[in-house]
């Protein structure tokens, strides 16, 4: 059990907002800057890999445009 948490910490996957960056740690979106320091990233001898994705946050905003764009051609 210790060697996962371990071989976790040494080079861990990071689902990453691809427009905001907000990093997701558990249920919630957090600032990047919060996540390099918990993890400590800079001490790694290899960075996080970075997956893709877009926090709740981005999906609304992108969501609300696109409606406001729709009303606009409908009117």
């Amino acid at each position: 059990m210790e060697w996962n948490r371990i071989r976790r910490r040494r080079n861990p996957d990071l689902v990453t907002c691809s427009l905001c960056l907000r990093v997701r740690r558990d249920s919630a979106w957090v600032e990047p800057e919060s996540v390099i320091t918990e993890l400590r990233s800079y001490e790694l001898d290899t960075a996080p890999t970075l997956l893709p994705a877009v926090c709740d946050a981005c999906i609304d905003a992108i969501v609300g445009r696109r409606a406001q764009w729709e009303d606009t051609l409908a009117a």
